[in-house]
């Protein structure tokens, strides 16, 4: 139903409003991605990067299986994508949407992660998309969940289905920024719980706005696992550097 909302808002609109660019504010925006080519070009996309971990590489480096972290630290999940570094205008994108309820950037960034994605073929057994939840305490205070806003626009530009009572947060967690490795790790260890009745026998796409060194991912994905789920990979916005 959501879906043919939002797309029959932006049948509406296309008629009456003068498409707009989130980033320049010029006009020649691309209908229902509200980004201009140029703007889009210009942004900091994750060309080369550790298939397993999602960690950016040096451009031109030679494909790998995995990279040195991955096999220091090996992570319960399959694989992780990142659309972009977690870099300007990346980062204030999702800035906006997370602490300053800009929703309208939901939209762009689903869009985006979708995009990039499909170009890299990254997507094809996964059945459902599983935001990463927040804590009922923390999603009252923000009134949403900004990983399932940008879900719901990625699950739609794929046709996947997107659940978002399928992972549940047990615990409200210190937030992770200036935490160590460790820290954040022990900081959310069974810090999730998935619900087996929606996720056994399937191949899920946890998706997140960023990953920084993959704790909270590995942590939510050990939950999936746990209640049965095939295989998990994770999906995010932005790879910011471990």
């Amino acid at each position: 139903m959501r879906r043919k909302v939002y797309r029959l808002l932006d049948r509406v609109a296309a008629g009456w409003l003068p498409s707009r660019c989130l980033l320049c504010g010029g006009g020649g925006a691309v209908r229902a991605h509200d980004m201009c080519g140029a703007c889009e070009a210009d942004l900091p996309w994750i060309e080369v990067a550790c298939p397993r971990c999602g960690l950016p590489l040096d451009a031109g480096a030679a494909p790998v299986e995995d990279c040195g972290q991955c096999r220091a630290r090996p992570q319960p999940y399959r694989r992780c994508h990142a659309a972009l570094h977690y870099e300007f205008p990346a980062g204030e994108l999702v800035a906006a949407l997370k602490y300053q309820g800009a929703l309208a950037h939901a939209r762009v960034l689903g869009t985006l992660l979708a995009d990039s994605v499909a170009r890299h073929a990254v997507h094809g057994d996964v059945d459902v998309v599983v935001p990463l939840p927040l804590h009922t305490s923390r999603l009252m205070e923000r009134g949403f969940n900004q990983s399932l806003e940008i879900a719901r626009f990625t699950a739609d530009r794929l046709d996947i289905v997107v659940d978002g009572r399928a992972l549940e947060r047990l615990r409200a967690t210190t937030p992770q920024v200036g935490l160590t490795r460790a820290e954040r790790a022990a900081n959310v260890r069974k810090a999730f719980a998935a619900d087996r009745s929606r996720v056994a026998g399937r191949h899920v796409a946890l998706l997140d706005d960023v990953v920084t060194t993959g704790a909270t991912s590995a942590a939510a994905a050990d939950a999936l696992l746990a209640a049965g789920a095939v295989t998990v990979d994770v999906w995010c916005v932005a790879r910011a550097a471990a």
